[in-house]
Formats: C-alpha cells, sequence, structure tokens
C-alpha cells in the first residue's frame, strides 16, 4: 500500500511541524535576544539581568551566552538578560534602530527661536534649555541617539513628529499636569495639593471642579495597577483626601501616578521604568511622582524614555523607530493607539485627531521637513488627515495636501477650529482644546503568528 510507504515519511513532518508550531508559540510570547547575550563573551562583557521585569540574578543570566539557549529561561524572555559592557555605565540599552550616528546636534537643528514658534506660551518645566540638557544626557547613556540618528531629513523628520504628538499632549507645553485631576495645584504650606474630577462635575472653561472625587470617603485609584508592584510597577492603592479640615477634596500628587509631562507620562508601571532609565532608581519616581511636573529633566526625560524605550506588546518597535522609518501613524499607535487607532466618530478622540494633526504640521512647516511621516500604521489616520484638510479644519496642512482646503462647506459644530487662524500662534486657550486629553496607552493586538500556529495544528491533526 502506497499509504503506508509514505506514512514514516508524514509521522516526521508532524513531528516537525509540531515543534516548529511550539517555537512560533514561544515567540509570539517572548523574542528571542539576538543581541544580547549569545555574543557576549571575553574582556569587559558581562551578561546581566534586569531585575525590573523579573526576579533573576546575574548568574541566571550566564546560561544564555551559550548556543541553542535562545528558547529556555531566561534567554527566551525579552530583554532580561543583556550584554554590558563593564567599562561603561550599566545603562540597559534601547532598541536599535540600524541607522548611523549623525554628526548634527538635535538641538543645532532645532533652535530657540523654533521652539518659541511652536511654543510661544510654553510655561515651566518646558524650557528649551532643560530639553537639551535632557536629550544630550540621554543620548550621553545610550548607544542609540534620539534626534541624532540617519540623514538629516530623517532628524528634522523625528523632531516634527516628537514635537507634534508632545505639543498635542500637553496643550503646547501649557498642561504639566493632567487637567481632570489637577488642572489647579492648591499651594497649601509650600506644597502643592491636587483635586481629582469626574468630567461631569469639570467647568472646562474655568478649568476648576466643582466636586472632588475624593469627597465624602470615596478614594481615587486611576492610573493604578496595584497587581504590577517593585520592580515592576510603583507601589499604588487608593488614595484618600489628605485627613486635614483645610484639605477638604484634596489628595497629595505624590501618590499617584496620573498623567503628566511632555507626552503625559501615566500608570505606576511606567513611572518605574521611566525611572529607572533617568535617575537609576526606582525610588526617584515611584516616590516622587510629581517631579514629572515640576523638574525640566523628568517633564522631557519622560517622554524621551517613552519615545525611545516603550515598545507595543509583542513587537520590537519604538516611537524612535517608527519615525526613521517613516511612520508617523505608527508612533501615533504606539502613543495612543487603543483610542485613536481608530477614533470613535461619536467620541472626543475624533477632535483629539484634529488637534493632533494640526500641531504635527504646525511642527512640520517649522522643521522644514520635505514631506510629512506616513499616516499608515494607525488605523483610520490616513482618512481622518484627508478630511481634516478638505473641511477645512486644518488649514496647517494645506501645503501637505495635493490641494488647499476650501472654506467649510457647513458651519463647524461648537466646540471645533474653523478654518481660523492661518499660521501659527498659540491655541492653548481656544475653547475647543478643552476636552482633549491623553487617557491610554497603546493598543494590544493578537500577533500574526497565531495565524500561522493555528494552520500548523489543524495540518497536524490532520496527519495523526
Amino acid at each position: 500500500n502506497n499509504n503506508n510507504l509514505l506514512l514514516p515519511y508524514f509521522r516526521t513532518m508532524a513531528t516537525n511541524i509540531s515543534w516548529l508550531a511550539s517555537a512560533l508559540l514561544a515567540a509570539s510570547f517572548v523574542s528571542a535576544q539576538d543581541l544580547t547575550c549569545r555574543n557576549c563573551r571575553g574582556g569587559n562583557l558581562k551578561c546581566t539581568s534586569d531585575t525590573s521585569i523579573q526576579a533573576i540574578t546575574d548568574a541566571d543570566c550566564q546560561v544564555c551566552m551559550k548556543s541553542g539557549q535562545k528558547w529556555t529561561w531566561p534567554c527566551s524572555v525579552e530583554g532580561l538578560c543583556w550584554c554590558w559592557d563593564s567599562t561603561k555605565p550599566k545603562f540597559k540599552p534601547a532598541l536599535p534602530s540600524g541607522y548611523d550616528e549623525a554628526e548634527t546636534k538635535p538641538c543645532d537643528i532645532f533652535t530657540e527661536e523654533m521652539f518659541n514658534v511652536i511654543a510661544p506660551n510654553a510655561i515651566h518645566p518646558y524650557t528649551y534649555d532643560g530639553l537639551c540638557e535632557t536629550i544630550d544626557m540621554v543620548n550621553e547613556r545610550y548607544d542609540e541617539k534620539i534626534f541624532k540618528v540617519g540623514s538629516l531629513e530623517q532628524q528634522k523628520n523625528e523632531w516634527a513628529a516628537f514635537l507634534g504628538h508632545t505639543t498635542h499632549e500637553s496643550a503646547q507645553y501649557t498642561a504639566a499636569r493632567e487637567n481632570l485631576v489637577c488642572a489647579r495645584p492648591v499651594d497649601m504650606y509650600g506644597m502643592n495639593y491636587c483635586k481629582p474630577c469626574e468630567n461631569s462635575n469639570f467647568d472646562w472653561s474655568n478649568r476648576y471642579c466643582e466636586v472632588s472625587m475624593v469627597a465624602n470617603g470615596r478614594f481615587y485609584e486611576d492610573y493604578c495597577d496595584k497587581i504590577v508592584t517593585p520592580p515592576h510597577g510603583c507601589v499604588c492603592g487608593p488614595t484618600t483626601e489628605v485627613d486635614r479640615e483645610d484639605f477638604k477634596g484634596l489628595i497629595n500628587p505624590n501618590a499617584v501616578f496620573f498623567g503628566r509631562g511632555a507626552i503625559q507620562l501615566s500608570w505606576n508601571a511606567n513611572y518605574i521604568k521611566a525611572s529607572y532609565v533617568l535617575s537609576d532608581s526606582a525610588d526617584t519616581l515611584c516616590t516622587q511622582p510629581d517631579l514629572v511636573a515640576t523638574e525640566p529633566k523628568y517633564a522631557w526625560g519622560t517622554a524621551l524614555w517613552f519615545w525611545l524605550f516603550n515598545k507595543p506588546p509583542g513587537e520590537e518597535t519604538t516611537c524612535h523607530v517608527q519615525s526613521l522609518e517613516g511612520s508617523f501613524g505608527g508612533s501615533l499607535n504606539i502613543i495612543n493607539g487603543g483610542l485613536e487607532c481608530p477614533a470613535d466618530p461619536n467620541g472626543y478622540h475624533a477632535e483629539a485627531i484634529v488637534t493632533r494633526l494640526r500641531y504635527y504640521c504646525i511642527a512640520g512647516n517649522v522643521m522644514g521637513v520635505k514631506r510629512l511621516l506616513d499616516m499608515e500604521g494607525c488605523e483610520g489616520l490616513s482618512k481622518a488627515f484627508e478630511e481634516c484638510i478638505v473641511t477645512g479644519y486644518c488649514p496647517e496642512c494645506n501645503g501637505w495636501y495635493a490641494e488647499p482646503s476650501p472654506s467649510p462647506s457647513k458651519s463647524p459644530s461648537e466646540g471645533l477650529p474653523t478654518n481660523q487662524p492661518q499660521a501659527f500662534r498659540s491655541w492653548a486657550n481656544d475653547s475647543w482644546m478643552d476636552g482633549i486629553k491623553r487617557r491610554d496607552s497603546s493598543a494590544m493586538r493578537t500577533p500574526y503568528v497565531f495565524g500561522v500556529i493555528s494552520s500548523f495544528a489543524i495540518l497536524y491533526l490532520c496527519m495523526l
């Protein structure tokens, strides 16, 4: 029987497919460190551990220097073990872009005059000098340089993308703290306190909270994942109002992890990661998260950390890499893809897309880029960009479109921008910006590899 002759072949093939499916399944959860410890041999190179990911020691990582260990723990866990040159400070490297370091310094490209055009009403801690000093600090520590790799045009494009996102997130560098939590910090006895508010109780025109979220014995616990604890996340929990009669409705801002800084860093897990990079210690931002709203190093540094280091679940990319590869949409998907890729057409994020695109076009003009980055990589963004121009809501983007936008065909709804103003100016106090607030982090997606595994599994079962 010919079928019997082929049976051993099919069994061997099935075994190989089963092994491959298992390997692919493992790869969907973890990524082998091809550039970490497997070539970490000799001299000053040491395979070291990242205790912020899991409980591990350097001794556990030594096995990763051997070939054939990439699918076993700890080598299989992305970033858990990495190669450190002990002659240099112990800073875990950022994801490499593959581009060579550029000669032109970042702040020789983006000048103070440009900063003043983009953000004429910027408040402390958003200072130009603070931005440049923090960039230099980060670039001195890491081989992968922010705003300092690739061609001059790539440098300009990365600047434009970063500025477009951060001016939107921070209301043109006029908001150091998330409005709903701390629009008006209250100075009591030399310290700032916050009055968290629900949207329904917030007066957006005056930026005032009518009724505190912690009034009448209630508590605040937004942006707190209590399951995530050190070294993976700052300790957090329910926060009540300060126990003093004259502090009613107020909370200590250093007990909570709401949005702050140029990228509106939020969640306890993100604060501890940024703290490791910017201060070499988890304690700095875990015990004093409000430094992100008061110190230029952290207001800018947390945005630079997110841009250079933060990777979406299951993907080996960052905002830095996406901008260098030509995708503005890809960077938005990492920053706020869950809410803006696509945006709910009936929600306020549809308006948020408008402000983000306007600011990006302004930044592109100021930086003198030849063309905007691609809008792909964020579902619905290309369509939103086109609609924003043809309806007249994004006049700053006219130069990047085939035809200039007409006057709006109908009167814009209340709170949305019209086709004025032209040119660059501050929109920080315009009413249509009042409701724009960053809410969440990047979207989670099911990797394509699961589809491949399913196909292999079906084929394997058919052969049994």
